[in-house]
């Protein structure tokens, strides 16, 4: 494996390169953190908590940076939107209802293949409380990364072909779920 490895993974700067992919994975960049991690963990046994942890922490800093980009883009733009086009009260219902069900909204899209930066940047855009919004990330975040780098540490490689096989399925039972939830409790009466 070692010789076979990209050279970043050896590096002295691997743990550096994956906070940094973690981060632009949340705020940004169209990539998916779980390759890196996993490759970093075939590559580095003894340090699959250390990877899980840094990919946890850089990915919910990233999705902060998102959350406030969103709030601040629709300070500055997306209210001039809705009054041009008059959905003010439109969506401060939308929000209103959200706001309830704001800690599925958010864990759906930091656990499952959702992009988590959009669900990010739809929670500052929607004004889903910051705490919630946290929380709901460090915990969606530890279950999906956790999961990831505890099943590579547990199987080692042949952990690929089960976590393709089966993740996006648990990921989308889950997600199917969580937005069952989240549509009954926005449109109960």
């Amino acid at each position: 494996m070692a010789k076979k490895s990209a050279p970043w993974i050896r590096s002295k700067y691997a743990t550096v390169f994956l906070a940094l992919i973690s981060f632009a994975e949340s705020v940004f960049a169209p990539i998916l953190i779980d390759p890196f991690l996993i490759a970093l963990i075939l590559a580095h046994p003894k340090k699959w908590r250390w990877y899980i942890v840094v990919s946890v922490v850089a990915s919910v800093v990233g999705g902060v940076v998102a959350y406030w980009l969103g709030a601040l883009f629709f300070e500055t733009l997306g209210k001039e939107i809705l009054s041009w086009y008059g959905l003010e009260p439109s969506f401060g219902w939308m929000a209103l209802q959200l706001g309830s069900s704001g800690f599925v909204f958010v864990l759906i899209g930091a656990f499952t293949p959702i992009p988590y930066k959009l669900v990010a940047i739809a929670s500052g855009v929607l004004y889903i409380d910051f705490l919630t919004f946290l929380v709901a990330s460090l915990i969606g975040r530890i279950l999906r990364l956790g999961l990831v780098g505890g099943l590579t540490h547990i199987v080692g490689p042949h952990v690929l072909p089960t976590i393709r096989k089966h993740l996006h399925r648990i990921a989308a039972i889950t997600a199917v779920i969580l937005i069952g939830y989240l549509l009954l409790s926005l449109f109960k009466y």
